[in-house]
């Protein structure tokens, strides 16, 4: 054991840039040095700089009923799943703690660096409304509690991160259906909340974004217009601690939120109709068309040049995943194994 804590700080970091993601705890259990090493942060940046990081794709998905006998009172459970897109490779993620029976109901994740942040949703055995936070490091394959989200439990809000160590909480509503303007932002690291200026509107059931160092808050609806969404923005600049409102292409729908994405060559992309849509010169632009399998979409999520698609032909049928390079403009089809075919509620994507 000595000679591993004696081996060169250079040809330890040569090393573990070329272990897989899901070792990364055993080699901390090696002897206090490595487990020091793989929390630098130079270990994350030199595995991106060497082409060695590895994509993960974090799904809160429905178990798959194999015997396909699910009665219409039975409660969904859901879980964690990690797809690998560049290796096809899935797995099911640890439980949360005191979940092991199942996702809280319509939780919000976000990915924080190489840590996967959990918020929020319904206890699915009290349906009672959630407040905590929780936290998985995939450099230790471990789980640990988080600052309680402040200001009253709250559902369907939206979130986003800046990549970096803060989460954004913003809109949804409280107990009583009151939709909310309220917005916090979660030091990941510090492990503590900042409340920030309120929204200009109530915004229950909004879409969230991190785009171009700012925080954007899409459409949602007020308390007196349940389920009808109005058209606006409001975009916080961090920097500057205030809001703008814009009314551009991203507040072009009165429906349910879409699923925005930022891909890694930081234009915007979207699902309209049956295409995916870039903002070009401020307009929509069609870049491809659907696949006639994933047509009911699901989700979409961005990872280093591509994106990922995941949806079903009708509704209720198996899930099916397509990916597509930014470049060529291609799809490929991703291999979905039955007990991974659930239906997709969320996802982000790390980097390790």
């Amino acid at each position: 054991m000595d000679r591993f804590q004696d081996l060169p700080h250079d040809i330890a970091l040569q090393c573990f840039i070329r272990v897989p993601f899901n070792q990364f705890h055993t080699i901390r259990s090696v002897c206090k040095a490595w487990k020091a090493e793989v929390h630098l942060p130079e270990l994350l940046r030199l595995r991106n700089s060497t082409g060695n990081a590895q994509s993960l794709v974090v799904l809160s998905q429905k178990k798959a009923n194999p015997a396909g006998k699910r009665k219409c009172s039975d409660v969904p459970v859901y879980r964690l799943v990690v797809l690998e897109p560049e290796t096809g490779n899935w797995s099911e993620m640890p439980c949360l703690p005191e979940f092991e029976n199942g996702l809280p109901l319509f939780c919000r994740m976000v990915a924080v660096g190489s840590d996967l942040v959990v918020m929020g949703g319904y206890d699915p055995r009290t349906w009672d409304c959630l407040n905590s936070v929780f936290i998985f490091d995939f450099l230790s394959s471990k789980w640990r509690p988080g600052a309680d989200m402040p200001g009253g439990p709250r559902s369907f809000f939206g979130c986003a991160s800046d990549g970096d160590r803060t989460v954004f909480v913003a809109g949804g509503h409280d107990l009583e259906k009151n939709a909310l303007k309220s917005v916090w932002a979660y030091d990941v690291t510090n492990d503590n909340w900042t409340q920030l200026p309120d929204m200009a509107k109530e915004r229950d059931e909004c879409e969230c974004l991190f785009y171009r160092g700012k925080f954007h808050v899409i459409n949602g609806y007020s308390t007196n217009m349940q389920g009808q969404f109005h058209q606006s923005i409001e975009v916080f600049e961090t920097s500057a601690r205030k809001w703008l409102e814009s009314n551009g292409v991203l507040s072009d729908t009165t429906h349910p939120p879409k699923i925005y994405v930022e891909g890694t060559d930081k234009k915007l992309y979207t699902c309209h109709a049956n295409d995916i849509v870039v903002v070009e010169d401020d307009t929509w632009r069609s870049v491809a068309r659907l696949p006639d399998e994933v047509t009911n979409m699901s989700y979409l999520v961005s990872f280093p040049g591509h994106l990922l698609l995941i949806g079903t032909p009708k509704y209720g049928e198996p899930s099916n995943a397509y990916k597509m390079d930014l470049n060529e403009r291609v799809w490929t089809k991703v291999h979905v194994p039955v007990e991974y075919s659930g239906h997709v509620e969320s996802a982000c994507c790390l980097i390790i």
